[in-house]
């Protein structure tokens, strides 16, 4: 009938209630109680002074728009136990004077930045018993000061926002029981001097920071030592010397077990002695102890430890700096340095700190850049000039192509005085792949500084482009590039867009130590794109 629709307030004003819906105006504050009432959605004609409103026991799967518009006077907001997935920004703008706002058992999943603002009076937000695996740290920076309660019990949270958190000055109770939270932030609850209720139940909490809020039990027992600050059981405690301060606390009266280590799993941690809250120093088990590199490769440094707890592992350059990552280096937590690309002030002793509760472990890695030749005025593809050195005509005599055809090149040279007195570490050639620009340099052992010392063994010109035309589309800097063997045959540079594949034959003969290669371009059953030039180097077959 139309008496159950309507409610008469006695501000003398008709006004409409929402269907099912019962209003009540009490002492000039209106209630409209709407609890349970197969709702899909939040009543369109709520009226706009409603002071307390409650909308529990529903199916209403969002909130948003303008459900609360204008409802600056409400209190008091009950949203629990219905099928709210979204929230959307902006969605309680207009609730400056709300107090206490209800979502627990609901399917909310995050929180956004906007999801919470203008709830700048807010003292109790209750949000457990829903599916929340992200919060934004902007979520309740409207209310940072004024919150008393704050309740996320419940969900599949492993990350909090404590920066947040350690703001919260009227901050009285966090319940964050029941999540997946392994790490509480070092100092989080230090100014929260109203706290008087922790609950961190059943996570995968490890270890707990020592906190100011704990060690006030010194002046406060009672406080302290009573069940309503902290409840930490249900976690996998780690019981070494990191948790001995909260040992220390000698609360008695609960039943928190270790998980580890093996030696006290299980044990009561209350019931545990003092002394046996030990911790392992670091030990390095293995890293890398000399390592080289060609200037502008990869430098790839490895260090593991063990200890109790698990050692934090950094790394110091050889000018006594730590290395941070940056676009050049990246430093691993399993221990491993990465240095992107190399340059010649790299070279040096590294060291690698291993490093926890218990003390630190050091060692050394050697770490040599075997530099490569810098010639002004190369170009792209760093080939001599060879008209601005001496002795070119010596270094022409001893690098020969010979057997030039139209798909192939045979390409010869002689280490001459280099072959007895020099240790080779390496040969270097350098080469332009249209009319042949060719250059073969070896890098050596000085055998004085134990520095590498590059000598360039002679140069050479030879063209196919009459039968290849394909390769004078490609631009300049593409044309060319630098190939490094090891002795051994071991290929450590490539070209960029060039494919090698070579085998190197040594000939022990003293001065006349040869080094031969073909160099060839593919045939023309095998002719690649207009746009890619193919050249590798083909071994020479006995």
């Amino acid at each position: 009938s139309a008496a159950q629709n309507y409610c008469i307030l006695t501000w003398g004003v008709v006004s409409a209630c929402p269907f099912h819906c019962v209003c009540r105006n009490l002492s000039e504050s209106l209630s409209t109680l709407c609890a349970d009432k197969g709702l899909l959605f939040v009543p369109p004609h709520v009226d706009r002074r409603t002071v307390e409103l409650r909308l529990a026991d529903n199916f209403i799967m969002e909130v948003g728009g303008s459900d609360f518009a204008n409802m600056t006077g409400l209190v008091d907001l009950t949203l629990s136990r219905n099928t709210i997935h979204l929230i959307r920004p902006m969605a309680f703008a207009d609730l400056e004077s709300l107090r206490s706002l209800h979502l627990d058992g609901n399917r909310l999943t995050a929180l956004g930045p906007r999801d919470l603002t203008g709830l700048v009076n807010l003292q109790h937000l209750i949000i457990n018993n829903n599916q929340l695996v992200k919060v934004s740290a902007q979520a309740f920076d409207d209310f940072l000061l004024t919150l008393e309660d704050l309740d996320m019990s419940y969900n599949n949270l492993r990350r909090v926002p404590w920066e947040s958190i350690q703001n919260m000055a009227s901050l009285h109770t966090l319940n964050l029981d029941h999540n997946l939270i392994d790490h509480i932030a070092e100092g989080v609850f230090g100014e929260l001097y109203k706290l008087a209720r922790l609950d961190m139940t059943s996570n995968r909490l490890r270890t707990l920071p020592p906190d100011p809020l704990f060690f006030l039990s010194l002046n406060r027992p009672k406080l302290i030592y009573s069940h309503q600050l902290l409840n930490f059981g249900g976690n996998p405690l780690h019981c070494n010397c990191e948790l001995l301060w909260l040992r220390r606390l000698t609360r008695g009266d609960d039943m928190e077990t270790c998980a580890t280590p093996a030696h006290l799993a299980g044990r009561y941690f209350w019931s545990i002695p003092e002394e046996e809250f030990t911790c392992e120093p670091p030990l390095i088990t293995r890293h890398t102890h000399k390592l080289w590199v060609l200037e502008g490769q990869r430098a790839t440094l490895k260090c593991r430890a063990i200890g109790d707890p698990e050692p934090v592992i950094h790394w110091v350059s050889p000018d006594d700096r730590i290395i941070a990552n940056s676009s050049r280096t990246s430093s691993f937590s399993n221990g491993t340095l990465d240095i992107l690309v190399t340059v010649s002030r790299d070279d040096g002793p590294y060291t690698c700190i291993a490093i926890n509760a218990a003390g630190e472990a050091t060692a050394t890695v050697d770490l040599k850049i075997i530099p490569l030749p810098h010639r002004g005025g190369a170009g792209s593809s760093d080939i001599r000039s060879m008209e601005d050195d001496e002795g070119d005509e010596e270094e022409r005599r001893m690098v020969g192509v010979q057997g030039v055809t139209s798909t192939s090149a045979q390409v010869r040279w002689d280490l001459g005085r280099l072959s007895t007195a020099y240790v080779v570490w390496m040969y270097q050639i350098q080469y332009n792949c249209v009319d042949y620009n060719l250059c073969v340099l070896a890098i050596f052992d000085d055998t004085i500084t134990s520095l590498a010392a590059t000598k360039v063994l002679g140069c050479a010109t030879f063209s196919t482009k009459d039968v290849y035309p394909a390769c004078r589309s490609l631009q300049a800097h593409f044309l060319g590039g630098t190939l490094t063997i090891l002795v051994g045959g071991v290929v450590v540079v490539t070209l960029l867009v060039f494919t090698v594949a070579l085998m190197v034959r040594h000939q022990q003969g003293g001065k006349n130590e040869m080094k031969e290669y073909s160099f060839y371009s593919s045939k023309e059953k095998h002719r690649p794109p207009a746009s890619v030039c193919g050249c590798m180097l083909q071994p020479i077959h006995c």
